[in-house]
């Protein structure tokens, strides 16, 4: 983390392209002075389709929360591919309901946490499906919605499981057909290194997006054995929910190899969302990050 922030303040003296943005270790972002930084998980997704068993839905609602928590302009990354990103793009493409706020920063908030039913007390002791501290429409709302949706109000997208180049063209197709012209930001954030970085901003660039690269193990998990000075196998380790609301949660990702959870759960759900197995060579978890000596 030192070498990475001597490298930042050399790059931002010398005029290097590019910048460090921050981490999303919040520990490291307050010993080194470094902004924290980060987008959503999967385990928001996963939650709320685990709570409601709602999964043809899910994404809707995880995106309409969201906003009416955090209101438009904060935390601006949607992660797509919790159930697979073309599930996603379809709720992504949806009107952003008038009774969800959806204003800039912190007051985009209020609204929906001081009318309509709340959800109070100890989670773990009520039965689901839970209802979130969204205002609750009226008639006439829940016939309205705003012209604008959630593509057009979110900063961009998060690409973290498939083929990338893939991902980057679905991507554009998708902004395209909906006519946004904005310049969107996409973040990768699968298994990087430093060459794919480059490889991927390239791709993005040509596309017209903005690239963000959030490399973790890579960079982390750099190191060498003691007894021969071989390159050390990182370690492959992802943290999900395993349940909530009294349900197994689980993951589907762009690739087969990153399906996580209850595997009838998994079945099941595939089969309500329609969901295409899609592997991708480069995607094998069992050798992504190479072996020992590489």
């Amino acid at each position: 983390m030192k070498g990475l922030c001597r490298a930042a303040a050399d790059g931002k003296v010398k005029g290097w392209k590019g910048a460090m943005s921050g981490t999303s270790n919040v520990h490291f972002a307050m010993k080194h002075g470094v902004t924290p930084v980060g987008t959503v998980a999967h385990e928001w997704y996963m939650g709320i389709a685990a709570i409601t068993d709602n999964y043809e839905n899910a994404n809707e609602i995880a995106l309409r929360y969201w906003l009416g928590c955090f209101g438009e302009g904060v935390l601006g990354i949607a992660l797509t591919d919790t159930f697979g990103t073309p599930a996603f793009l379809d709720a992504f493409r949806k009107p952003i309901p008038n009774y969800t706020t959806a204003t800039q920063g912190a007051e985009g908030t209020l609204a929906s946490f001081t009318e309509g039913n709340s959800t109070t007390g100890n989670l773990s002791h009520i039965e689901p499906p839970i209802e979130a501290p969204i205002k609750y429409p009226s008639n006439e709302e829940q016939n309205a919605s705003s012209t604008r949706t959630y593509a057009q109000a979110f900063t961009g997208v998060r690409q973290d499981s498939g083929d990338p180049v893939n991902f980057v063209k679905m991507v554009r197709d998708f902004y395209d057909k909906e006519g946004i012209n904005d310049k969107k930001t996409l973040v990768f954030s699968d298994s990087l290194n430093l060459q794919l970085c480059l490889d991927y901003k390239v791709v993005a660039e040509e596309a017209g997006f903005q690239p963000v690269f959030g490399v973790g193990t890579f960079l982390t998990n750099d190191f060498t054995q003691l007894s021969d000075h071989k390159k050390s196998v990182p370690l492959n380790i992802v943290i999900k929910l395993s349940s909530a609301g009294g349900r197994p949660a689980i993951k589907l990702s762009d690739n087969l190899g990153k399906n996580t959870g209850d595997t009838r759960t998994v079945v099941e759900v595939k089969k309500r969302l329609g969901y295409v197995e899609r592997e991708w060579a480069d995607g094998d978890e069992t050798r992504r990050w190479g072996t020992r000596g590489d």
